[in-house]
């Protein structure tokens, strides 16, 4: 999402997250939900969809997450960010390039969109790519978006045949999304399905919770990230163990 514009359900208004780093265990807020311990294997010496646990002393997995302000913890410190949470919660070697603003058919501040981040991804050789659909394309042509979404995914499964892909939906903040976002969700999931990605749809885990979210009402608080964090790890950890 822009700077400047806007699974599970929480089961009460306190915060539900909780992180494993290294057997320990980190609660955050009143409810204290587990999320299971998240482990992908590197791809050098375990099969694209292994789920095994590197050997002692090997390196873990190289990640790469391509996204908006929500995966960069915009207004928050870098390692706020979602994926940097669950990157220090397992062994992930992780390089987040999401960017304020940016989507797949939309600019971003910095002038690239998805398709930039995801030609800087491919230069990193990443075991893993984590893409989300993004509502900052909510204001582009939605023909456009589906095609720069659909090229996207076939560049990233040709020049990455080995990586798992894994797609996520777009995340909306406490009010609830407009129904143009399940277009672009629709988008992702069709492009996942079609290269052999992953698309997970974690839903909308901030819904009914304002207080999770920063004074824009659009980036989450840290312990709204908190919240995402686990709510995307539990998925992807299901979802590498199918």
């Amino acid at each position: 999402m822009r700077g400047s514009n806007q699974a599970g359900r929480l089961t009460s208004v306190a915060v539900a997250a909780v992180v494993l780093v290294s057997g320990a265990v980190t609660w955050v807020g009143a409810d204290w939900v587990p999320v299971p311990p998240l482990h992908v294997g590197s791809r050098s010496a375990l099969p694209a969809h292994s789920t095994a646990t590197p050997a002692p002393g090997e390196p873990g997995p190289v990640v790469v997450a391509i996204g908006d302000s929500i995966m960069d913890g915009h207004g928050l410190t870098p390692s706020k960010a979602w994926p940097q949470l669950i990157g220090q919660a397992t062994d992930w070697q992780l390089t987040d390039l999401a960017s304020d603003g940016s989507g797949f058919a939309t600019p971003g501040d910095d002038g690239d969109t998805f398709q930039d981040q995801a030609a800087e991804a491919v230069a990193l050789n990443p075991d893993i790519v984590i893409i989300a659909a993004s509502s900052n394309d909510l204001d582009a042509d939605p023909d456009e978006v589906a095609q720069a979404t659909s090229a996207t995914f076939a560049y990233l499964h040709d020049a990455l045949p080995k990586a798992r892909i894994i797609a996520l939906n777009a995340f909306w903040g406490a009010d609830p999304p407009p129904a143009e976002l399940g277009l672009l969700d629709t988008a992702v999931e069709d492009a996942a399905e079609a290269t052999g990605a992953h698309y997970l749809d974690i839903g909308q885990p901030l819904a009914g919770h304002p207080e999770l979210m920063q004074f824009d009402g659009v980036h989450p608080t840290a312990k709204g990230l908190l919240v995402l964090a686990a709510a995307i790890a539990k998925a992807i950890r299901v979802d590498t163990a199918a």
